[in-house]
């Protein structure tokens, strides 16, 4: 069990801890890599995020098992609505939780409460926002009853928290909400999905189908089927489309008020999100200016931002996008090592001693997921491999493509990506990455690396690394790219070389001039592609 934060708040009144949410293994894996504190999660029942990919018990275990090793808590919810047959499932999962050494769980039944305290003695208690605590009286009460910590309503004010902090135990901790969704309904508690959907899709049980951001028309009583479209202000519907949540530019305020964690809402967003939103936060609690990092919020899929109702009522989303996003994590890097020539191989890398990027210095925490393309001992580099390029295949693409008047129009490689292919010199680094969304060679990709602003990298020859059910017969029908020869890392894999990384989930190297960690984030500006769900 983790008993101290792991990082200073530089120039705050009292230390924060920076809370993020883990939807699953790899959103977790993203939050401890960029700084989080502490990560929330929920298991595969009452959690108040049920769409999100969530932990099974041994995935729990897994989870607490490497935030741990990286000084991080892990507290877990189970804040749902409870009936008869869920209470009784709660003594084994509590039970569970606690053997997993969870830190705490965070619920809001007082039958939950009253079972944890019971069959788990060791978890801590926090109060899910869910009971919608708003005094310092009820705060007291629920510190008597063995809750070390509240998760304040985000209807709270900023000065609200602060009387409640005079007024409180000193060490009952607040945490608050500082970023993300909020919902038109009291404290998440809403009704529209069950009545909209079905009672299995309930709010309350996790299951919300967000039937507040529909489009709606009003329809006249006499006569149906002449709907009418709801239309307020600048000609958008907004009528329950509330803006998102946004305090960066005001951490300090939130930590003078006596706030002891600050919360990013989003265990149903991608591991990007998770990425971007904990690095900015980080970089202004670690002193920096929260100027310099808020256009680091605008490159996630959100809506307009408020500062929500801790300086006065938030608004309505007036705007006539919803969840715009000019960027897209296209890869996480799984290793990087340098490109560093050995005399001993004659001017070439010495595949003897290939450079990893933990041997480097180059990794900042493990990346257990990285079982990409069965590499699961992967090499930091492949530079040995790929260099130099194999002229024969080079030469025999050269003429395959020269010969037929519609092979660029058959695929990806052409003839000039052949000629740069065998001009282009190594780079200082070479990168091992798992793609998610397709980039290009040479293409200037943008890197998010904990400890570091923002910076680009261009990436050269590309290589895919084609798994073991990739034929080579197929690779060049296809003219997908140039034969760079076999996977020595991987029975019956592939090394061929190419100028686009469009397979999602499988694994490709490049050149690049700067120094990458495993688990940094690689993303491109794309504003054709991603600029979100218009209202019309």
């Amino acid at each position: 069990m983790i008993t101290s934060l792991k990082h200073t708040c530089a120039g705050m009144a009292r230390p924060m801890e920076l809370l993020a949410p883990a939807g699953g293994m790899e959103q977790l894996e993203c939050a401890v890599h960029f700084g989080a504190d502490a990560v929330y999660l929920a298991g595969k029942r009452f959690g108040m995020r049920r769409r999100a990919s969530n932990f099974d018990d041994a995935g729990i275990a897994s989870a607490v098992k490497f935030a741990h090793e990286h000084g991080v808590k892990v507290f877990v919810t189970a804040n749902t609505l409870m009936k008869d047959g869920d209470v009784a499932a709660l003594p084994d999962f509590f039970a569970m939780l606690q053997n997993a050494g969870v830190d705490a769980a965070i619920v809001s039944d007082m039958g939950a409460l009253s079972i944890c305290k019971r069959t788990a003695p060791k978890l801590e208690l926090h109060l899910s926002t869910q009971a919608s605590c708003m005094n310092a009286e009820a705060a007291k009460a629920y510190y008597d009853l063995g809750m070390s910590r509240v998760v304040v309503a985000r209807e709270m004010s900023l000065s609200d928290i602060a009387r409640m902090r005079e007024s409180i135990p000193d060490d009952l901790e607040i945490e608050a909400f500082v970023h993300g969704a909020m919902c038109m309904a009291y404290s998440g508690r809403c009704l529209m999905s069950d009545y909209m959907v079905s009672p299995s899709r309930g709010a309350n049980n996790g299951h919300c189908a967000q039937p507040c951001r529909w489009k709606y028309t009003v329809v006249e009583e006499t006569r149906p089927g002449e709907p009418f479209s709801v239309i307020e202000e600048d000609g958008g519907s907004f009528i329950m489309s509330s803006t998102d949540m946004n305090m960066l530019s005001h951490v300090r305020e939130l930590s003078e008020a006596g706030v002891d964690s600050i919360k990013i809402e989003g265990r149903a967003k991608g591991a990007y999100y998770v990425a971007s939103a904990v690095n900015a936060y980080r970089h202004v609690l670690d002193g920096e200016p929260a100027d310099a990092w808020q256009a680091e919020l605008e490159t996630t899929s959100h809506r307009p931002y408020s500062t929500g109702f801790y300086f006065g009522a938030p608004g309505q989303n007036q705007g006539v996008k919803e969840y715009a996003r000019d960027y897209q994590m296209v890869a996480r890097v799984v290793s990087c090592g340098k490109n560093a020539p050995s005399p001993a191989a004659g001017g070439q890398v010495d595949a003897s001693s290939p450079a990893t990027g933990e041997a480097a210095g180059n990794v900042s925490r493990p990346f257990p997921q990285a079982d990409v393309a069965n590499q699961a001992a992967a090499l930091g580099c492949y530079a040995a491999e790929i260099q130099p390029w194999p002229e024969s295949g080079i030469a025999a693409r050269r003429q395959a493509i020269a010969s037929d008047p519609y092979a660029e129009k058959k695929g990806c490689v052409s003839l000039s990506f052949i000629d740069e292919l065998a001009a282009s010199p190594a780079q200082t680094h070479r990168a091992v990455v798992m793609c998610r969304n397709r980039f290009f060679e040479g293409e200037t990709l943008e890197v998010l690396s904990p400890g570091r602003g923002v910076f680009t990298v261009q990436p050269t020859r590309l290589v895919w690394h084609a798994a073991d059910d990739a034929s080579p017969d197929d690779v060049e029908r296809r003219r997908e790219g140039v034969l760079a020869g076999a996977d020595p890392h991987v029975v019956g894999g592939t090394l061929c070389a190419v100028n686009v990384a469009n397979r999602t989930m499988e694994t490709y190297s490049f050149d690049c001039a700067e120094e990458l960690r495993a688990g940094d984030i690689l993303r491109v500006l794309r504003t054709d592609q991603c600029e979100g769900r218009t209202i019309e």
